[in-house]
């Protein structure tokens, strides 16, 4: 099985209260990235953030896919699954509620297993347990995994 990294969206421009998600992600890039096939992060593009990289996270494997809908499953990303062979995604970043949610979706209409990382999720609205309840009952509790969080300060 050739397993994915997929985070959305942990840039300056949109985090707001969600802060505390880009240096619980990066530590688990720095740690964790090189187990995967393939690493995507998206950017996404929104008119106030046309011309300007906001994207905050980084690795080494990293591709950064620019995204400007809720679904991180663009044609960029399709081709860059097929490319690696890809057959299970693990899933993580903002917004739970939408963005998160929108493309586990997506991922599973084209047959991918997905795995979402529960401790690298945050949402804008304060229901992000309502998506990761969502998440659970679509995918089972074993596809929701406990990978990532932890202490972020020195």
């Amino acid at each position: 099985m050739k397993k994915a990294l997929l985070i959305t969206d942990i840039q300056s421009d949109f985090l707001g209260n969600m802060d505390y998600i880009y240096p619980l992600c990066q530590k688990y890039l720095d740690q964790s990235g090189d187990q995967y096939d393939l690493i995507i992060l998206t950017h996404w593009k929104h008119e106030e953030n046309e011309n300007e990289d906001t994207l905050l996270l980084k690795h080494p494997k990293a591709h950064i896919v620019e995204k400007r809908g809720y679904s991180a499953y663009n044609d960029e990303v399709k081709q860059l699954l097929a490319e690696n062979k890809i057959d299970t995604v693990h899933l993580g970043g903002v917004d739970s509620d939408m963005t998160v949610l929108a493309t586990m979706y997506n991922l599973l209409d084209a047959g991918f297993k997905v795995q979402v990382l529960e401790r690298l999720l945050a949402s804008f609205s304060t229901r992000g347990w309502e998506s990761t309840t969502i998440m659970r009952f679509v995918l089972g509790d074993e596809n929701v995994l406990a990978n990532g969080g932890g202490r972020v300060w020195v």
